[in-house]
C-alpha cells in the first residue's frame, strides 16, 4: 500500500491503476486511502487488491473530452481511466478538464 500512496501522491490526480500481468484489474483513489486508514489500525501487510475498486469506470483513449466529462457527470466521478482496446494508457481528470479551459 505504501507504493500506492507515493504514487498518488506524487501523480497528483487522486487515483492510480492497479494492474496485473499488464492488465487493469481496478484502481485505488485517495478516498480509497482514507477508508482504509479509518478502517485498519495497522496497514502493514495490505495489499492494493485490499483495498482497491475492481472494475473502475474507463472510457476509449480516442474519445472526446465532452463524452468524458458527460461520463464523470453522469457517475459522480472526478476521473476516468483511458484505455486503448485493453492497454491501459492514462487518466483523465476533471482538474486536467478545468485547467486546459474546456470548462
Amino acid at each position: 500500500v505504501k507504493e500506492v500512496i507515493i504514487e498518488i501522491s506524487e501523480k497528483m490526480l487522486g487515483v492510480t491503476a492497479v494492474m496485473k500481468n499488464d492488465k487493469l484489474v481496478g484502481i485505488v483513489t485517495d478516498g480509497d486511502i482514507r477508508r482504509m486508514l479509518k478502517k485498519y489500525e495497522n496497514i502493514n501487510g495490505l495489499k492494493a487488491k485490499d483495498i482497491m475498486t475492481t472494475n473502475p469506470k474507463t472510457i476509449g483513449a480516442d474519445v472526446l473530452t465532452i463524452k468524458a466529462l458527460k461520463e464523470m457527470r453522469a457517475n459522480s466521478l472526478s476521473q476516468l481511466l483511458a484505455i486503448d482496446g485493453e492497454e491501459y494508457v492514462g487518466v483523465v481528470h476533471l482538474h486536467n478538464l478545468i485547467n486546459e479551459g474546456i470548462l
